[in-house]
């Protein structure tokens, strides 16, 4: 009886396993590698093995300074601005190297974004998920170094262009201090699902109205220089946030924020 009991209770646990895991994409080494290749450095680190380094990196360099957010029926998604940034955005995660400095980590598990979000009074951060979050969607890592997150006053959280609203270094600290974990991935449905500040929240603060995009499930996608064959999703309509933005910085008495610049630290390609 007591075997039976233990077999039952293995049983349980396999099928919750199971239910919570969420289906991982078609997608291989080979895909990333042959795919990021052209566009910057493969690398072997002592704390994350085979990782990849874009061209585009400099000093000062942020992955999350170029794109901006789109809200989807899977929730909050990064929409980069460099042309290869379908496959290191959505899958894996990026982590500060000791030796190299921003580096990505592979990751084979699809997600909207991979971050972690903070909101405070006035501000939204968000910082990439550890790395032992992202691989195998493991929910227990430990939260993302205070180095790592990037902040925008609430009100230019929609931007276009990230970049031009970004709290610098020196109030970073501040900022985050008085910032709380919000949300991040959670797995729903086999899906892995980007939570993050409350739509309406960011709705009254950007005086604009957040369509929620939808993202379909397609058999082939563009990666980076090509169409390749793979699991992956896409918004239908990204260009409705940039349009509304644009319409309201052309409105006076609603600008927030400079004039938009181009970025500083190799200039991301458009998708």
């Amino acid at each position: 009886m007591k075997n039976a009991k233990v077999l039952l209770a293995v049983l349980v646990l396999a099928l919750v396993a199971v239910a919570t895991t969420p289906a991982r994409a078609d997608v291989s080494f080979g895909f990333f590698y042959s795919n990021l290749e052209p566009h910057g450095s493969w690398l072997v680190s002592a704390n994350y093995g085979r990782v990849w380094q874009p061209a585009a990196y400099a000093p000062g360099w942020n992955p999350y300074y170029d794109g901006h957010w789109s809200y989807t029926n899977a929730g909050w998604m990064w929409m980069s601005d460099y042309s290869w940034g379908a496959i290191p955005y959505h899958y894996g995660t990026w982590a500060v190297d000791p030796r190299y400095g921003w580096v990505w980590v592979p990751g084979y598990t699809w997600a909207p974004a991979w971050v972690t979000f903070r909101t405070g009074p006035d501000y939204v951060g968000w910082a990439p998920v550890a790395p032992g979050f992202s691989v195998g969607v493991s929910f227990g890592a430990p939260l993302p170094a205070m180095r790592t997150f990037v902040f925008v006053p609430t009100r230019s959280f929609l931007a276009p262009h990230i970049r031009t609203y970004v709290v610098p270094a020196t109030r970073a600290r501040a900022v985050y201090q008085h910032a709380n974990v919000v949300a991040g991935p959670v797995v729903r449905r086999e899906s892995v699902v980007t939570r993050g500040p409350d739509p309406w929240t960011i709705e009254r603060a950007t005086r604009q109205p957040i369509r929620r995009a939808r993202i379909d499930e397609v058999s082939r996608v563009t990666g980076t220089d090509r169409t390749v064959a793979r699991a992956g999703a896409r918004v239908t309509s990204p260009k409705q946030t940039m349009t509304a933005w644009n319409r309201r910085e052309a409105s006076p008495p609603q600008r927030h924020g400079p004039k938009q610049a181009q970025p500083k630290h190799g200039k991301p390609d458009k998708h």
